[in-house]
Order: structure tokens, then C-alpha cells, then sequence
């Protein structure tokens, strides 16, 4: 896929959102095989719900497969050199649907946080941040009590922000 539609990609910006222990180099191996697993009737364990809402997007994708390589199949009897428009639409398809499988799986698996719950972090983020700058300017912390990462100060900034 990087060869033949390297700029027409499914995003993966959502990645960023998965915990660091999820992200490496096998991961699409163990999700090619949750996926053929949930199409052929299995069910992940604790997660029926969310096995029984990602099986037809999982037959999908598993059928998906079949026609990129029905196409490759075709153009390896042809000329190898060439993609064929076929070929990218059935790569481009199947890359869609790879990256929506892989969201879902992923978050079925472990807690992902949703845009909403990072803009809510981000907001806290920013609150205390302002609270720590206000709380400097009126004198009720000292920079050194932030640079000594003062314990007091972890139970004071949110009852500052609180105020």
C-alpha cells in the first residue's frame, strides 16, 4: 500500500490516542487475526457487545482482503510494474476498513480516551495552569514550592482552581 497509494492513506491520527504498550510492531498481525477470528463466529472474551458490534465490519474487512488479492492475483498475470485502478480502489478500500477495525478493536480492548474526554483534560490542564500563575501573582505559593515540587501543593492547586 505504501508503494501504490502512499498519499491516499486511511488517517491513523487516532493512534496517537492508544496506550504506548499497544503501539508496536505486531499489532496489525494480532488485529488481522482478531478479525478473522470475530468473522468466523468467535467473541472476545468480556466483550461480547463489542464483539457482536464489530463482527460485520470485521467480515467486511475479511472480504475486503479477498478482493485486493483477487486484484493483485490479476496483475501479477499481467504486468508488474503498473497499478491498476482496480487495484488501488480495492487497497484503498481495504485500508479504510483496516483503520476503522483497528479503532474499534483497540478501544474494545483498552480504555481509549474519546475527543471529548481530551478536551476536558486539556481544560483542566489549562485551569491549573492559570490558577498556578494567579496563586503566584497573589503570593499563595512560592516558586519555590513548585520547584521543590512541594506535596502540599498537589492538594492546594485544585482547591485554588476550585476558588
Amino acid at each position: 500500500m505504501d508503494a501504490c497509494i502512499p498519499q491516499d492513506r486511511a488517517p491513523r491520527d487516532f493512534c496517537v490516542k492508544f496506550p504506548e504498550e499497544i503501539r508496536h510492531d505486531n499489532l496489525a498481525g494480532q488485529l488481522w487475526f482478531g478479525a478473522e477470528c470475530l468473522a468466523a463466529g468467535s467473541i472476545i472474551m468480556n466483550r461480547e457487545l463489542e464483539s457482536m458490534a464489530m463482527r460485520p465490519l470485521a467480515k467486511e474487512l475479511t472480504r475486503s482482503l479477498e478482493d485486493v488479492r483477487g486484484a493483485l492475483r490479476d496483475q501479477a498475470l499481467r504486468d508488474l510494474n503498473t497499478y491498476t485502478e482496480k487495484m488501488r480502489d480495492a487497497l484503498r478500500h481495504f485500508d479504510v476498513l483496516f483503520a476503522e477495525f483497528e479503532l474499534s478493536y483497540v478501544s474494545a480492548m483498552v480504555p481509549v480516551k474519546s475527543p471529548r474526554e481530551y478536551y476536558v483534560q486539556q481544560e483542566v490542564i489549562v485551569l491549573f495552569c492559570e490558577t498556578v500563575e494567579r496563586a503566584l501573582d497573589f503570593g499563595y505559593l512560592t516558586q519555590d514550592m513548585i520547584d521543590d515540587y512541594e506535596p502540599a501543593l498537589m492538594f492546594t492547586i485544585p482547591r485554588l482552581a476550585i476558588v
